[in-house]
């Protein structure tokens, strides 16, 4: 049994628009004082092939092969080269390694660590503390931080099944399977300053910022209006949807909805706060290893 909220939907619905303008505020920010574009010698991937070009400003640059012009679509990350001698070539680049750590930072303290200090807050706002609004932290061990971890390892391999099925349904609509923009830059991440940023992203805040928010506080307000199933279905269609993959909607609304229930049954926030980290986690570093294993196959 979760714990009776103290605050109102007004005070939620407070807290919400305050985090969206402080996101878009942060992103804004971004865009402004560090412009996108390559400058300098960054490795791009062609035809499957790693090679150096070195960018000019002025939208000009330089390879082994040759010269030309390029333009960075930022929207898509895309850079396309224009050599002066041949067809033009779209090749998928991330940005340099100072925008992807700009890009880090933004959403780490803007959308996560942002969503933390709202909610101290809303418990400040509504003169109430951490165990009375979700629940005891430390014991019991097994309820609150053993079964979580172990139900997360247990849902990776179902969440892959149905990622599966999700992609064969997209397939058979005619949708082209897209690998999820931060799933690319996980795996092509080789710089450790920016691996230990995604680290403390995803394994860390990502599952404390979004439990308090998915489970916290959405779940635990539609259910003490008197809907507990409806809260469920709710944040957990939610949490699937913010994360922005047709392909990925299957196995997340279904983990938010196993993420709810055992919040539900611990009574603590902790409970699927583990249980998200743990499965982040594994997931995190199953996507560091895939490239080895793919090069080893190679």
């Amino acid at each position: 049994m979760t714990p009776r909220v103290p605050w109102t939907p007004a005070d939620v619905l407070q807290i919400l628009l305050t985090w969206i303008l402080v996101v878009l505020l942060g992103q804004l920010a971004f865009a402004v004082l560090m412009p996108h574009g390559p400058i300098g010698p960054e490795q791009v991937e062609i035809d499957g092939n790693k090679t150096t070009l070195t960018f000019f400003e002025g939208g000009t640059y330089e390879a082994v092969g040759g010269k030309g012009k390029f333009k960075f679509e930022q929207a898509r990350n895309q850079l396309i080269l224009k050599p002066d001698a041949g067809d033009p070539i779209t090749v998928k680049f991330h940005g340099t390694l100072r925008d992807r750590i700009g890009i880090l930072l933004t959403n780490l303290v803007c959308l996560q660590c942002s969503m933390v200090a709202l909610v101290f807050l809303l418990l400040r706002k509504s003169k109430s503390h951490w165990c009375a609004a979700f629940g005891p932290i430390g014991r019991p061990a097994f309820r609150l931080w053993l079964g979580p971890a172990l139900f997360g390892m247990g849902f990776v391999l179902p969440a892959f099944g149905l990622h599966y099925i999700s992609q064969t349904v997209l397939a058979q609509l005619g949708q082209e399977p897209v690998v999820q923009e931060a799933v690319q830059m996980v795996m092509a991440t080789e710089h450790p300053v920016e691996v230990g940023l995604q680290v403390v992203s995803v394994v860390i805040m990502a599952p404390i910022a979004e439990e308090l928010l998915f489970r916290g506080i959405l779940y635990n307000t539609i259910k003490h209006t008197g809907y507990p199933i409806a809260g469920m279905i709710i944040s957990a269609a939610l949490f699937a949807l913010v994360h922005g993959s047709l392909a990925l909607m299957l196995p997340l609304f279904v983990m938010g909805f196993a993420l709810a229930w055992v919040y539900e049954k611990s009574g603590s926030i902790i409970a699927p706060m583990v249980m998200h980290a743990t499965f982040n986690g594994i997931n995190f570093s199953l996507l560091k290893l895939a490239p080895i294993f793919t090069e080893k196959a190679g």
